[in-house]
């Protein structure tokens, strides 16, 4: 069973013992320790069923997914401050809406107000992780089981740059005109990653900006369904 199926079938407070163990073990962090969690992460995620087969830029992407997968299911569910402050940069640049904070301090107390009754997420779908960059959709508990997407760039281990938007245009609703290249878009290049971390092949991701710099955030599947087509704004 991968860290993706255990995680979507934890309590909405928080995860059950063994699964925090298994996600622990994984990311090899320890709250007292000043090694980054991604390392021998890698190595946990890449030796789970003794086949060594994903590439090195692979391995980046299941500590980065297995890092966020932590950061939402211990950090956020148990408004646990410290995985927080360990699964971001000092310097970390956080865009959530339009609202924009650098930081790790004024991220953590940014969090505050948002830590309401039912503001836990149940469950990562879909996830998109390719080498710096992951994103995933999560969805929170019910009854709201409101949507978020979150894109993070990873930098040794920790976020670096994060994007998040709430505010998920309804089936049929024209995706707004974008400007310019894409900030990033990823897509998930090997099908090792759907075991290891929750990644199924054919999903991609990608962030854009308006001409007036607003995020567009656009999850899919290619040939998938129109429920599968994600168009998130800020």
């Amino acid at each position: 069973m991968s860290n993706h199926t255990i995680l979507a079938h934890c309590s909405p407070r928080g995860l059950t013992t063994g699964a925090l163990a298994l996600l622990l073990g994984a990311a090899a962090c320890s709250s007292n320790s000043e090694t980054p969690a991604a390392e021998g992460g890698a190595a946990s995620a890449t030796s789970a069923g003794g086949t060594g087969a994903v590439s090195t830029s692979s391995d980046v992407a299941v500590t980065n997914a297995t890092n966020f997968h932590l950061l939402d299911f211990v950090g956020w569910n148990n408004r646990d401050t410290s995985v927080f402050r360990r699964l971001h940069t000092a310097d970390v640049k956080v865009d959530f809406g339009g609202n924009r904070t650098e930081g790790i301090e004024v991220h953590v107390q940014a969090l505050q107000p948002m830590w309401g009754p039912g503001s836990e997420l149940i469950k990562h779908t879909p996830v998109v992780a390719e080498g710096e960059w992951t994103c995933m959709v999560g969805t929170g508990a019910p009854p709201g089981n409101m949507k978020m997407v979150t894109v993070a760039k990873w930098r040794d281990g920790a976020i670096s740059e994060e994007y998040i938007l709430v505010n998920l245009l309804k089936p049929g609703i024209a995706k707004p005109a974008v400007s310019g290249s894409p900030v990033m878009s990823i897509s998930n290049q090997n099908p090792e990653l759907q075991r290891l971390v929750g990644a199924e092949p054919g999903w991609t991701c990608s962030l854009e900006r308006t001409a007036d710099g607003k995020m567009v955030i656009s999850v899919g599947r290619t040939g998938g369904t129109p429920a599968e087509q994600m168009v998130f704004t800020q």
